[in-house]
């Protein structure tokens, strides 16, 4: 008797088959409710990449004491309209066009464009986005490439610009839309990219990355699906095209405060054809504050549009 009691007692207690559906139940409703709850923050994360919109225009020609200058528009082809302001230099010269940098606008780029048109040079910066744009969210890709070829339309049609020969200048996503646009439009003659990318994607993950201060994988991954669901059509290739440019000088800049993209623009840099040169930095243009490394920055830039186009008629 005494060891059937020891049995019975030591025998586990059967939970009730409505127990075991309860704790099952609200096992799944935690694990729905977590993977809803990192679906939520990494769709806010994701809406704060892609809804880049820097309209605070610190410096214009008038204040920047330009007075060779006019406001041009252009439309791009999605009926979007883009303010810009064209610099004017010597009578026939080619024009340097300028692109914004991701979550930058055309004023960030006018002390670069003003020591370009100082030398000769016909010099446009541009908007991506704007008011009339049309555009709610960058895809980073597709939608940058189209605005500046929209651009280079309008700009090579203007009296006393040089129609033969344009020059483009770009970092992060206008750096992206240069290329692209260089290996479709051959009267590009010299580009120069900072931080550039090959894939779309590529510049989402950089961002997310300085948001959240480093990498996080099952998190990245969620916001990688979400960006390619409601952005991420298929984006014009880079790489694949880069034989296209094997006149075309080419001056790729390597900014280390964006580790992501040095990585990437020192791979496109390698893939590339002749000619080309390198220069490997601390910061990008737009992360730097005046001072004798942004003018070292304006001058190498300056130094190779002019040894490449010169600044006069053809």
């Amino acid at each position: 008797m005494a060891r059937r009691r020891a049995a019975a007692i030591a025998a586990p207690a059967r939970l009730r088959p409505g127990i075991t559906i309860r704790i099952l139940t609200g096992f799944v409703v935690l694990v729905l409710l977590g993977s809803l709850a990192v679906a939520g923050i990494a769709g806010y994360f994701t809406f704060r990449v892609v809804a880049e919109r820097n309209d605070s225009e610190i410096v214009t020609p008038t204040s920047f004491l330009l007075t060779n200058f006019e406001s041009l528009s252009f439309t791009d082809r999605q009926g979007g309209e883009h303010d810009g302001w064209l610099l004017h230099g010597l009578k026939g010269a080619p024009a340097i066009i300028l692109c914004p940098d991701y979550d930058s606008n055309r004023s960030d780029l006018l002390p670069l464009g003003a020591i370009l048109q100082a030398n000769g040079f016909n010099v446009y910066t541009f908007n991506f986005s704007g008011p009339k744009s049309g555009h709610s969210f960058s895809d980073l890709g597709n939608q940058p490439v189209d605005d500046l070829q929209s651009a280079i339309q309008t700009v090579t049609r203007q009296h006393e610009i040089n129609p033969h020969s344009v020059g483009l200048y770009g970092a992060t996503t206008g750096a992206y839309a240069v290329l692209v646009s260089a290996e479709q439009i051959p009267l590009v003659k010299a580009v120069v990219v900072d931080s550039v990318y090959e894939k779309p994607i590529q510049m989402f993950d950089s961002e997310l990355d300085q948001m959240l201060g480093g990498t996080s994988g099952p998190f990245r991954s969620i916001a990688e699906l979400e960006f390619r669901w409601t952005l991420g059509e298929k984006a014009q290739p880079v790489r694949e095209d880069l034989a296209k440019l094997g006149t075309i000088p080419k001056f790729f800049i390597s900014a280390q405060d964006r580790p992501v993209l040095a990585g990437i623009t020192n791979d496109l840099y390698g893939a590339s054809p002749q000619p080309k040169r390198m220069w490997i930095l601390e910061r990008s243009y737009t992360g730097q504050s005046s001072g004798p490394d942004k003018k070292e920055y304006e001058n190498q830039v300056l130094t190779f549009f002019t040894q490449y186009m010169h600044p006069r008629a053809d």
